[in-house]
């Protein structure tokens, strides 16, 4: 029979609430330190117009099955809701709408022959499962070579650098592959664009039941928690960190949010494609989830991915809004900052890996007491919080 266990998760995100939640069902005793004064993670967010709001921008998509099962689990699948998304790229001065393929056919600022050439790449890719091809191939010359110079110079390479900055001629096919088949395999059929999860009352509410199950267990969650590895090793049977993996190259995220009473746009997502801009998207919340959950107000993303020694880490926030809302001017010029009733800004220290095409996936085990479990260990696929679900499940399964 075996030994119920105590064991200590050090981060209370997703995967350590997951993971949490998965050995307490099988009769371990968890105990979760959190540094921070909140669970979730970047999903546990903040209250605005008194709903929650994520601190970084979420939503899910048809085929992330972890997230749907685990909802499912949890009794909240009827909080989960579809919507159609709404994509935009913005291109030198103007905003085009860039949903299905009828809407690249007609992205005049490449010609008809790159259109056509990207369109079969597109429908290829979502069609192909064998990603482990592409895992040694450079990103930027697959789709400079299949998609045609000017597709990548105007559509692929905004896109490289925007994430992950002077990296972006290293980084695998491989996880390019998972971002266009994953987005091509969430769309619903007979339509053209994709369909978007989001939760009534926010992400947190996962969070929330997670830890009211996990407490119900006999487990327990201590928040504002530094914690001394020597001193907790000697305590629990086996620990599992879920911080940031050693050995990993990672990027920096500034991404701010307001509200408003301005509409700005009638898309939700938007792709800044211009190597000028402070941000790499900008997305208009209230576009996907009614405004009438927030008091009658837009909610604002504009978010980027930048190196750590970049300023936007050092200086002052007010330097980040001067930035953010003087280009935000020039793709919306109706925008007016007098009318923004609130904001704030998040700077996350280790927001995206590396994914280069040498890319080694961190150990889950570190020792014979000692697991890890993070988001550096997604890979072909871009982190987010299907994968945290589902790394969460698999680090539980391993420590038994």
């Amino acid at each position: 029979m075996m030994k119920n266990k105590n064991i200590a998760i050090i981060g209370a995100g997703l995967t350590g609430l997951t993971a949490g939640y998965e050995l307490g069902k099988k009769g371990h005793k968890v105990t979760i330190f959190e540094k921070g004064n909140d669970v979730g993670g970047l999903m546990g967010g903040f209250e605005i117009e008194g709903t929650s709001l994520e601190k970084g921008y979420h939503h899910i998509f048809r085929t992330d099955k972890y997230i749907i099962a685990l909802t499912k689990e949890l009794g909240l699948l009827d909080k989960l809701k579809w919507y159609p998304e709404s994509v935009a790229i913005f291109y030198k001065g103007k905003i085009y709408p860039f949903v299905g393929a009828i809407d690249l056919l007609k992205f005049n600022p490449i010609g008809i022959m790159n259109r056509l050439r990207t369109g079969m790449v597109a429908l290829w890719l979502q069609k192909d499962k064998n990603w482990q091809k592409y895992k040694n191939i450079p990103a930027y010359l697959w789709m400079k070579k299949w998609c045609g110079q000017k597709a990548y110079k105007v559509i692929w390479e905004p896109l490289l650098k925007g994430k992950f900055h002077q990296y972006y001629d290293k980084v695998s096919m491989a996880w390019l592959w998972a971002r266009i088949n994953t987005r091509g395999n969430s769309k619903t059929k007979g339509t053209s664009g994709e369909n978007l999860g989001y939760f009534e009352g926010g992400f947190r509410i996962i969070a929330d039941e997670l830890t009211k199950r996990i407490k119900n267990m006999g487990g327990s969650i201590k928040l504002d928690s530094e914690v001394d590895f020597g001193k907790i090793e000697k305590d629990f049977d086996k620990i599992l960190f879920t911080g940031a993996a050693k050995d990993v190259n990672y990027l920096g995220a500034v991404i701010m949010i307001f509200e408003s009473e301005q509409n700005l746009s009638r898309y939700y997502w938007h792709n800044i494609n211009d190597s000028n801009s402070p941000f790499l998207a900008f997305i208009q919340h209230t576009n996907l989830i009614n405004k009438s959950n927030y008091g009658g107000k837009h909610v604002y993303y504009l978010g980027t991915y930048l190196p750590h020694d970049h300023k936007y880490f050092k200086d002052d926030e007010r330097l980040i809004r001067n930035d953010f809302y003087q280009y935000l001017k020039k793709i919306f010029p109706d925008f007016e900052r007098g009318q923004i009733e609130s904001d704030w800004v998040f700077r996350l220290k280790n927001a995206q890996h590396i994914v280069d095409c040498n890319y080694k996936i961190p150990p889950y085990k570190i020792s014979e007491k000692v697991y890890q479990a993070n988001f550096a260990q997604v890979f072909p696929e871009d982190r987010g919080t299907n994968y945290a679900v589902r790394e969460g499940i698999k680090i539980a399964d391993m420590i038994g």
